[in-house]
C-alpha cells in the first residue's frame, strides 16, 4: 500500500513538471520617427545596391575581430528579461540565433547610450566574481568593449551559476543611443563566440537545467499592432504544439556556426528564379528583422514583387516561396510586406534587404522575422537541425 501511494504521488509530482521553460517575448516599441527611419532606411538599401553585412566570424578567422551590423539590432522587434546578480538585476535584451555572447552595460560605462539604458553594479551582486578578460565586439559603425565578468544569470526560472558574460564600458554607435535594449544573449554554437565562452542556453544544457537540448520561437505577426496583445514567446528545452499547426519539418544543419542550413530554391508565383543554381545557405536569425540576401539575388525579387508605397498593389504580388529540404515554405504579400504606419499614415515595402557580403561566403541568406514570423522554429542542438511548422496567429 505504502508503495503504491509513493507510485501515486511520484506520478503527481511528474505531471507538474513543465517540458519546456516560457520566456515572453514583447514586441520594441518604436516612435513614429524611428519607424519612419527605418523604412527610408530600408528603402535606401533597397535602391542603392545594398548595405554591408556581417555577422561575428562572417567571412572572417577566428582570430579577427567579430563584425556585426548596427542596423541587424536596430530593427529588432522582440525582446524579453534577463536577470544578473544577487539580487537580481533585471535586463531587456535580444535573444539572438545570429550570435553567441552574453553581454550588458556596466555601471562604470559613461558612453550616452549607457547612461540612458539599465546598468550592472557588480558591487551590488553578493554572486559576482571578477574575471578581467578584455571582452570586444565591433560593430559597422561602432561597437562595445568592456571585459568578462562572472554571476549568476537567469532566464525565467532557469539560474545559471557562475555564468561568463561581458560587462560592457563603452558603447560607440548611435542606434545604442536610440535602441530601446540593454544588452543581448547570443544563442548560436560555441565556434563564433568572442573568447570562446559557452552560450548561455548551452551551459544551461550543460548543467542539466532544461529538459531537451533544444529551443523555439513563436513570433507573434501582430507585435506591432497597438490594439492586439502579443503573445510572443522563447520556449526553452522544448517545444509546444498549442503555437503552431501541422506537423514540425526538419533541416539539417550545414554548420555548428550559427543556425546554418541550405536553401534549395526560391520560387515567385510558383516558378524558380534559380538564385540558387549554384546552391545556398541561410542562417535562421532571430536577431534580423527582415530577409537578407546577396544584392544581385535579392534586387530581381524587389522587382518582381514591388509593392507599392500606399499599399494599392498588394493584392496583386505573387507568393514567394523558400525551398528548405525539399518542402516550400509560402510567404504570401501580407507575410512579407512590411506596412508601417507613422504620423497617421501607412506606407509599405518589401520586407527584402539586399546585403553585400565577402565573395567567400557566395549566396548566403538571412532568414529574420519576416520568415520566423510565419513558421515557428524549433533549434534543435541535439539532432544538428532546425525544425518549422506553420504558427498560430491571432485575427488581425
Amino acid at each position: 500500500m505504502r508503495s503504491a501511494l509513493l507510485l501515486v504521488a511520484l506520478v503527481a509530482i511528474a505531471s507538474t513538471v513543465q517540458a519546456y521553460v516560457h520566456i515572453p517575448l514583447t514586441p520594441r516599441p518604436r516612435t513614429d520617427v524611428q519607424k519612419r527611419a527605418l523604412l527610408e532606411m530600408l528603402k535606401f538599401a533597397q535602391n542603392t545596391g545594398g548595405i554591408n553585412f556581417m555577422r561575428p566570424y562572417m567571412g572572417f578567422t577566428p582570430n579577427d575581430v567579430p563584425v556585426i551590423p548596427l542596423q541587424d539590432f536596430s530593427n529588432t522587434q522582440y525582446f524579453g528579461d534577463i536577470v544578473v546578480g544577487t539580487p537580481g538585476q533585471t535586463f531587456k535584451v535580444i535573444f539572438d540565433t545570429g550570435s553567441s555572447n552574453v553581454w550588458v552595460p556596466s555601471i562604470k560605462c559613461r558612453s550616452i547610450a549607457c547612461l540612458i539604458h539599465q546598468k550592472y553594479e557588480s558591487g551590488s551582486s553578493s554572486t559576482y566574481k571578477p574575471d578581467g578578460k578584455e571582452f570586444v565586439i565591433q560593430y559597422g559603425s561602432g561597437g562595445v568593449k568592456g571585459y568578462q565578468s562572472k554571476d549568476t544569470v537567469s532566464m525565467g526560472p532557469v539560474k545559471v551559476k557562475d555564468y561568463t558574460f561581458g560587462e560592457v564600458v563603452q558603447e560607440d554607435g548611435i542606434s545604442f543611443i536610440f535602441g530601446k535594449l540593454d544588452g543581448i544573449v547570443g544563442m548560436a554554437f560555441k565556434s563564433i563566440s568572442v573568447n570562446g565562452v559557452p552560450p548561455l542556453f548551452e551551459s544551461m544544457v550543460n548543467q542539466s537545467l532544461v529538459e531537451k537540448d533544444m529551443f523555439s520561437f513563436y513570433l507573434s505577426q501582430t507585435a506591432d499592432s497597438e490594439t492586439k496583445k502579443a503573445d510572443s514567446a522563447l520556449l526553452l528545452g522544448g517545444s509546444d504544439k498549442k503555437y503552431y499547426t501541422g506537423d514540425v519539418t526538419y533541416v539539417p544543419l550545414t554548420s555548428r556556426t550559427y543556425w546554418e542550413i541550405k536553401v534549395d530554391d526560391i520560387n515567385i508565383g510558383g516558378k524558380s528564379t534559380g538564385a540558387c543554381a549554384k546552391g545556398c545557405r541561410a542562417a535562421v536569425d532571430t536577431g534580423t528583422s527582415l530577409i537578407a540576401g546577396p544584392a544581385e539575388l535579392v534586387a530581381p525579387i524587389i522587382d518582381i514583387a514591388h509593392v507599392a508605397s500606399d499599399c494599392s498593389n498588394i493584392n496583386e504580388l505573387p507568393n514567394i516561396d523558400l525551398v528548405l529540404n525539399g518542402k516550400a515554405y509560402t510567404l504570401t504579400p501580407k507575410d512579407y510586406v512590411l506596412n508601417v504606419t507613422a504620423f497617421g499614415a501607412s506606407q509599405c515595402t518589401t520586407g527584402f534587404l539586399p546585403i553585400k557580403l565577402p565573395e567567400r561566403l557566395g549566396n548566403f541568406w538571412i532568414l529574420g522575422d519576416v520568415f520566423l514570423s510565419k513558421y515557428y522554429t524549433e533549434f534543435d542542438s541535439a539532432n544538428n537541425r532546425v525544425g518549422f511548422a506553420t504558427s498560430v496567429q491571432p485575427p488581425k
